[in-house]
């Protein structure tokens, strides 16, 4: 079977919420990471409940993860998933971590980081290191050759330094792919899914989601990799 990743930056739920619904209902993720999941008190409700108007299970991430989460759907099994925080600059500054789990498809097996690099450079390239180190750790148990996603929102455009930082790992699949922010005038392909050289993909871009509903629903595109 396909495998179809969908990475999106859901903006706290300050938007639509049905919108948000409608668009992932179009892109039928099997594996989604989302960035500015809700993260206060309750967090997991509203996540749990998003997880159910679309046919997903939450797996992992929410408060615990700085608004990082990750679900699946029915052919989806969640092996190991852990959220993990990061630090911050400032206890103003808004909360950053990443989920990482490993999957299991009909056809594939998959180590999978959910991630929503902050907006300072050192502090991103700073991120992307330890989510590389989470990563290893994860990936040491199946002997080191699991392929891999890297999913996010990163916050940069492609061949920046947090970009150049997991290139030793997981590659662009899509350098040609078009702009992903702010979602009504898209200047900055700043949102990725990207993966090891052992994954296969056979599709990737916005999975035709319609744009009325993107708008209502937050201020990046969502990104659709289908993945054999």
């Amino acid at each position: 079977m396909d495998v179809r990743v969908v990475s999106w930056n859901i903006r706290d739920l300050s938007g639509d919420p049905l919108a948000v619904q409608a668009v992932l209902r179009h892109l039928a993720p099997d594996v989604l990471c989302l960035q500015e999941a809700p993260r206060r008190p309750g967090s997991a409700l509203r996540i749990g409940a998003l997880a159910r108007s679309t046919g997903l299970r939450h797996v992992v991430g929410g408060r615990g993860s700085g608004g990082t989460a990750l679900l699946v759907g029915p052919a989806v099994t969640a092996g190991s998933a852990r959220a993990v925080r990061f630090p911050v600059a400032h206890w103003y500054t808004r909360t950053r971590g990443a989920v990482l789990a490993r999957l299991r498809t009909p056809s594939l097996e998959l180590a999978v980081a959910c991630v929503h690099l902050p907006l300072g450079p050192a502090d991103r390239v700073d991120h992307a290191h330890r989510v590389l180190a989470e990563l290893d750790a994860a990936r040491s148990v199946a002997g080191g050759s699991l392929p891999t996603v890297i999913a996010g929102d990163l916050n940069e455009p492609p061949g920046a330094p947090a970009w150049e930082a997991f290139a030793g790992l997981v590659g662009d699949p899509a350098p040609h792919a078009g702009p992903t922010f702010p979602a009504r005038r898209p200047g900055g392909r700043i949102d990725a899914v990207l993966v090891s050289e052992q994954v296969r993909v056979l599709g990737y871009g916005d999975g035709g989601a319609p744009e009325n509903l993107v708008h209502r629903a937050s201020d990046h595109w969502p990104v659709l990799a289908v993945l054999g």
